[in-house]
Order: structure tokens, then C-alpha cells, then sequence
């Protein structure tokens, strides 16, 4: 348990390893003006920072399409195929409606072993979870993504809690090429300001998926899984 005795020890210690005889009562903040984060990759083009994400994916063992708004549907349908279909958890979005996703799920679900379940704010939250721990596929619409780490930004809400993108074998993610940007500098100033603007409907949490679930923690041997989806595949919309 920290006291404030042994915090005063410990701080001692590290101020005499900084070489300084007495703990300092005030430290003037290092001079972040000219930090390389904010302007790194800032002269890419669209065209490159989307050829450093799909680099990247290709890294991390992602698979990606493309799809336009007029053939998203059909894509997302070709990527469960690609997966080998079954059980498919999505959330309450507006891009359900707005791409004809939801039209081809009402007219593919029973047949040929699919079948959709929707994240439902109604349910208890232990349905909800239960469901999304039963289904094969997830599929998911990301705020944004990352292209230095081919990372998506995924915040939560009633209508799509994290499960959906974590607990099924498959995580299906459409991602609008508009919102891909180069480092997590600009997607955490993008948050950032979103928070600033409108601070009570910000999301109760934000995740950040970099390629399937993996570890190396035990003797240095890769696991996919452990933690998350064995599968991802990126499905970008040119928007």
C-alpha cells in the first residue's frame, strides 16, 4: 500500500538517481512544440497513406477488399462466404440501412447455414454478450483507422457494444477510406476534439484492434485467438 511515507522514499530514491539532493516541489514541462508526431507522414497523399495501410494489413495478416456504396452489401455477403458463413452478430448503425446491408441479411438469413443476429439495447446485457460469444462473424463500422499499424478505431454504444468485434471467431470491419489517417496522432486529436464539442454523447469507451488477437507471452511462441478474433478482414469503402 503506497503511504505518503514510502511515496516520499520512493520519490527520494529517484531524485537522487536524477541527481538532485531533495525531492523538486515544481518540474517545468519539457518543450513538446517541435515533436515529430505531428508531422510525420503530413505530406502523404490519400493514395499513399491507403498503400501503408494495406501494407500493413498484408504485416498483420489481415485480409481487405474494396467496395464502392453501390456493391458494399455484396462485398460484406463475399467476405462471410470467404469465412465459410454460419452465425453473423452486427450492430444498430445507420450503415445498415444505408448500403442495403440489412436487405441482403433479411433475405440470406436461414438459408445456406447463415443466420443474423442484431445487438439489441433492449436485451440484458448477459443476451447480448451471449449471443455475440455464439456467433462466428461480427461485423462492425469503425470510427476510423490507423494506417501506421493497421489498427481500426472502433468506439462503443448501446446499439454496438465491443463484443460484436471481439468475441467471434471472424471480425468483419468496413472501413471508410475517408477516415483512414496516417498515425494515431491525428485519430486521438480527431477523438479529442469530438470530445471537446459534444463531451455527453462521447462513447463510454473506444477500442483500438490491431489484426487478430495474438501473444507471444509464453516462450516466445506466436498464439492467434488468445484474446480476440482469429480472423479479421478490412472491407474498404471508397467513399
Amino acid at each position: 500500500m503506497l503511504t505518503q511515507q514510502n511515496r516520499e522514499v520512493f520519490l527520494k530514491n529517484v531524485s537522487r538517481a536524477l541527481g538532485r539532493e531533495t525531492i523538486p516541489t515544481h518540474v517545468d514541462a519539457p518543450d513538446l512544440s517541435d515533436g515529430p508526431q505531428v508531422s510525420m507522414y503530413q505530406d502523404l497523399s490519400q493514395e499513399e497513406v491507403l498503400a501503408m495501410f494495406k501494407n500493413e494489413c498484408d504485416a498483420l495478416s489481415i485480409r481487405y477488399r474494396e467496395a464502392t456504396p453501390d456493391n458494399l452489401a455484396e462485398v460484406v455477403m463475399e467476405s462471410i462466404a470467404d469465412w465459410g458463413g454460419g452465425k453473423m452478430i452486427y450492430p444498430q448503425a445507420p450503415e445498415m440501412e444505408e448500403f442495403g446491408i440489412q436487405a441482403k441479411f433479411d433475405e440470406a438469413d436461414g438459408k445456406d447455414g447463415l443466420s443474423f443476429i442484431q445487438w439489441d439495447p433492449t436485451k440484458s446485457r448477459e443476451e447480448n454478450i451471449n449471443n455475440a460469444q455464439d456467433a462466428n462473424l461480427g461485423l462492425t463500422f469503425p470510427s476510423m483507422a490507423i494506417a501506421e499499424t493497421g489498427t481500426l478505431v472502433q468506439p462503443m454504444s448501446s446499439g454496438s457494444g465491443r463484443s460484436v468485434g471481439l468475441l467471434p471467431i471472424t471480425h468483419i470491419a468496413v472501413v471508410r477510406r475517408s477516415s483512414i489517417v496516417p498515425r494515431m496522432t491525428q485519430s486521438m486529436a480527431k477523438l479529442a476534439e469530438q470530445f471537446r464539442q459534444d463531451p455527453a454523447n462521447f462513447p463510454s469507451s473506444v477500442i483500438h484492434i490491431s489484426g487478430p488477437s495474438s501473444t507471444v507471452d509464453i516462450e516466445l511462441v506466436r498464439v492467434v485467438g488468445v484474446h480476440g478474433p482469429i480472423n479479421l478482414t478490412y472491407i474498404i469503402l471508397n467513399d
